[in-house]
């Protein structure tokens, strides 16, 4: 889904749910959708991020990044569908929020794993693949916020679907291991 006037996702959001959801459970009835329903980016830059998350992440992380983007595009596409970013944008947030987590960037720095990811993906963005610069930006915020949850406040468009969709992602691992008696 891409938008001239947003393609980075940076429309401020309220942190709060509630206030999106107006007091309502959702803002439309749930849908069953498939992953081969919901859109996958096939640019150049969609690519390579995908290759180097796949080089750089573990593998349970690296498959917790790509549930983190079909739950936050089937959110998006059923409950929030006047959101406007690029899908590829979404991706690269998605497939990078946790680089800062693996072995060697965690003991690279003293920073927080966020913060050191956000600086990670804002240079491999600009730098290394040559992304625009308000692309590699949002998604760089989006990593230094994505565990950011709160009530007051804004966050930007793809921050605040990205902790939805990680949210989503916990409580459902969560509600599975208690349902399944692990």
């Amino acid at each position: 889904m891409s938008t001239a006037t947003d393609p980075y996702g940076w429309a401020a959001k309220p942190r709060d749910v509630s206030e999106l959801l107006h007091g309502k459970k959702n803002n439309q009835n749930p849908q069953p959708q498939t992953v081969a329903s919901i859109d996958f980016p096939d640019t150049p830059l969609a690519n390579s991020v995908l290759e180097y998350a796949k080089k750089e992440l573990n593998t349970e992380t690296f498959n917790h990044s790509m549930r983190v983007y079909y739950y936050g595009k089937a959110i998006q596409t059923q409950q929030f569908p006047d959101w406007r970013f690029t899908d590829e944008t979404y991706l690269l947030a998605c497939l990078l929020h946790d680089i800062g987590t693996t072995d060697k960037n965690i003991s690279a720095t003293k920073m927080s794993f966020e913060f050191y990811g956000g600086i990670l993906a804002l240079d491999l963005l600009s730098k290394s693949l040559h992304a625009p610069v308000e692309q590699a930006e949002s998604v760089a915020e989006v990593i230094i916020r994505h565990q950011d949850i709160g009530q007051s406040g804004k966050i930007t468009t793809i921050g605040l679907l990205i902790q939805l969709a990680t949210i989503f992602g916990i409580a459902y691992i969560t509600m599975s291991l208690h349902y399944n008696g692990g």
